[in-house]
């Protein structure tokens, strides 16, 4: 049991603790910290993408190395988060007071693929979540797979506008700038965690997407319960606008399924990701 626990995640080598969320070996943790801070794209050299990452050929090939990380669940996102050395900031910091108006760098290929790897770790968390719902966990797999192959555009934006770390910097570092603004405006929801709940509630229970007539039912009930529910909790915060504030904003969410580059990228895979969860 204890050498489970003390493996690194990644290559299997003596594990150093947890580092970005993953237990893993100091070689893992900065390989994966340096990667995400220089925006590092990497191409697999058997071109497969199916290299061997173990201790003794995890330096072969970085591109499956860093798809390792990202398969473990090491998140890029703490990465972004995390504090530079205490020199580099002081160097920053001296830079900025001699030279206070430096223009912001333009996002390049490597720093917007980056991102995008980023947004689809947060769209696996998104769907996870989905499957998790009280009401959607109740659904045969194949029903359940059926909705989120027409709605997972909409429950990633409801979720990440309402992320618990700010991604605003990833958003803007893909260079979408319709995606910028579907989730600009979900965040203008403000929803609390129950809210959110009965949101994503009812973009899953739709009856419309139900496979037979029974489902069909089923579908219709857990909508119109969570409808009830999310006016009861809005009342009870003696908020009289917010129910219908919500639903508007909710279908404003539901009729605009985005049309941009990230959907573009997701969409062909969202299918696959299925499978996994």
């Amino acid at each position: 049991m204890s050498s489970i626990i003390s493996a690194c995640s990644v290559c299997g080598d003596q594990s150093s603790g947890k580092h970005y969320g993953v237990s893993c070996c100091d070689g893992c943790s900065c390989f994966f910290k340096r990667s995400v801070r220089r925006g590092s794209s990497y191409a697999c050299i058997a071109l497969a993408g199916n290299c061997v990452v173990d201790k003794a050929r995890r330096n072969w090939c970085p591109s499956c190395r860093f798809q390792r990380c990202l398969a473990v669940g090491m998140n890029a996102a703490a990465v972004q988060e995390e504090r530079g050395p205490r020199n580099q900031q002081v160097t920053l910091y001296r830079g900025t007071r001699r030279h206070p108006a430096q223009p912001q760098p333009t996002a390049t290929p490597h720093s917007q693929a980056l991102h995008f790897q980023i947004l689809a770790q947060i769209l696996v968390t998104c769907l996870r979540q989905a499957k998790a719902n009280e009401q959607f966990a109740l659904l045969e797999r194949c029903q359940q797979d059926a909705i989120l192959q027409v709605v997972w555009s909409e429950v990633f934006v409801l979720r990440a506008s309402h992320w618990s770390l700010d991604i605003s910097s990833m958003v803007e570092g893909c260079g979408d700038d319709q995606l910028k603004r579907l989730i600009f405006e979900a965040q203008q929801l403000k929803a609390d965690v129950l809210e959110l709940n009965f949101l994503e509630t009812l973009i899953l229970c739709r009856k419309e997407l139900a496979l037979t007539a029974e489902y069909s039912v089923i579908l219709g009930s857990h909508s119109n319960a969570a409808l009830v529910s999310l006016a009861r909790y809005t009342l009870q915060q003696s908020n009289y606008l917010r129910f219908g504030q919500l639903l508007l904003g909710l279908r404003q969410l539901c009729l605009r399924r985005f049309d941009c580059a990230l959907s573009c990228m997701f969409r062909t895979v969202v299918c696959d990701l299925l499978k996994t969860l």
